[in-house]
C-alpha cells in the first residue's frame, strides 16, 4: 500500500499534459486504494438482463416509474477498474432520479481492466472514441425516452471525472453541464465551442487524487469560462475549502473539499450533500 501510493505521488508530479494519459486506469470507485495491477486478458462476460448490448459495449439506464417526455438525462461515468453495474449501486443516482423526476445511464469504458478476482472492470481513454460512444448512448436514450436535449448533464468518478470533462469540451453541443468527484487530471487540447458550467468535489484525505490535482479542473473550466469573477464562499460544514464563481457568460464554477475522507464516492450525509449540490448546479444550467 506504501509503496503504491509512493508511486502515484510521483505520477501526479509530473505536468497534467503526462498524466492525461497516466491516470485513466484509477482506482475503482468502489474502493480506496490505488491498483497499479495488469488486467487480465479478458473479463468475463457480464450477464444481467437489464443490462443493453450497445456500441460493442454495455450501458445500464434507470428511468423512475411515472416520469414525462422531455426528462432531463444525467450521464454518470465510472471511474477506472470498475463497471456500470458497481456505480449504479454505490452512488445513489436512482434514488435521487426518483424524488426529481430525472434519467440516469450509466455508459460503460473502452479499457478492458478485469480485475485478477475476476471482477469485471473498464476504464476510459477518455479519446475521440470514448466521446463518440457516449454520445451514441445518449442519443439512443433520448430518442427511446424523449429526454430533453437541452439538459443532458455529465458526473463521473476519477477516471470517469476526467472523461466527463473530456466529453464535455469536445461535445459542448451534447452536453448542458457537469459536476465530478475526485477527477483525474482535466483535459488538454481542448477548445469548447461555448462555456461550460462546472463542478468539482474532492476530499482532503483522498491519497489518489490528490486535492490540486483535482483543483486543476476548477481551473481549466474557470479559464474556459472566463472570465470568472465574485468570488463567494459556499458554505456548510465539514468543509475545508467551498466556493462559487459567476462568469461572464451566465454559466458558473465551484470547488468544494470535504474534510478527511478518500477516494470513495462519498456516503452518507456527504454524499447526500454533494448530490444534491450537484443536482442544484444541473437544474440552474440547460444548455442555452
Amino acid at each position: 500500500m506504501a509503496s503504491s501510493l509512493k508511486r502515484l505521488s510521483a505520477l501526479f508530479g509530473v505536468s497534467c499534459a503526462a498524466l492525461l494519459l497516466a491516470v485513466p486506469a484509477a482506482a475503482p470507485g468502489h474502493a480506496d486504494h490505488a491498483v497499479l495491477r495488469s488486467p487480465a486478458d479478458e473479463c468475463p462476460a457480464v450477464q444481467d438482463p437489464d443490462n443493453i448490448a450497445f456500441d460493442g459495449r454495455y450501458y445500464r439506464v434507470h428511468v423512475p416509474a411515472g416520469v414525462s417526455a422531455g426528462a432531463p438525462l444525467v450521464v454518470a461515468i465510472h471511474g477506472g477498474y470498475d463497471s456500470p453495474d458497481g456505480v449504479e449501486a454505490e452512488w445513489g443516482w436512482n434514488a435521487l432520479a426518483d424524488q426529481h423526476g430525472f434519467i440516469v445511464v450509466y455508459p460503460r469504458g473502452s479499457k478492458n481492466e478485469c480485475q485478477t478476482d475476476g471482477t469485471p472492470g473498464w476504464g476510459w481513454n477518455a479519446d475521440a472514441a470514448d466521446v463518440t460512444h457516449i454520445k451514441n448512448v445518449v442519443n439512443a436514450v433520448s430518442t427511446t425516452y424523449g429526454v430533453d436535449r437541452d439538459r443532458v448533464h455529465l458526473t463521473g468518478h476519477s477516471n470517469g471525472g476526467q472523461m466527463a470533462s473530456r466529453a464535455a469540451c469536445t461535445a459542448p453541443e451534447v452536453f448542458a453541464s457537469g459536476a465530478v468527484y475526485a477527477p483525474a487530471p482535466p483535459p488538454t487540447g481542448c477548445n469548447p465551442a461555448r462555456a461550460v458550467s462546472w463542478g468539482v468535489f474532492a476530499s482532503a484525505s483522498d491519497p489518489i487524487v490528490l486535492e490540486p490535482v483535482a483543483y486543476g479542473h476548477v481551473m481549466y473550466w474557470s479559464w474556459e469560462n472566463r472570465p470568472c469573477q465574485n468570488e463567494q464562499p459556499g458554505g456548510g460544514t465539514d468543509v475545508k475549502d467551498s466556493r462559487h464563481w459567476d462568469c461572464a457568460s451566465g454559466t458558473e464554477v465551484l470547488w468544494r473539499v470535504y474534510n478527511g475522507g478518500s477516494h470513495h464516492w462519498p456516503t452518507g450525509t456527504r454524499r447526500t450533500e454533494m448530490m444534491n449540490r450537484m443536482w442544484q448546479l444541473f437544474q440552474a444550467n440547460p444548455r442555452p
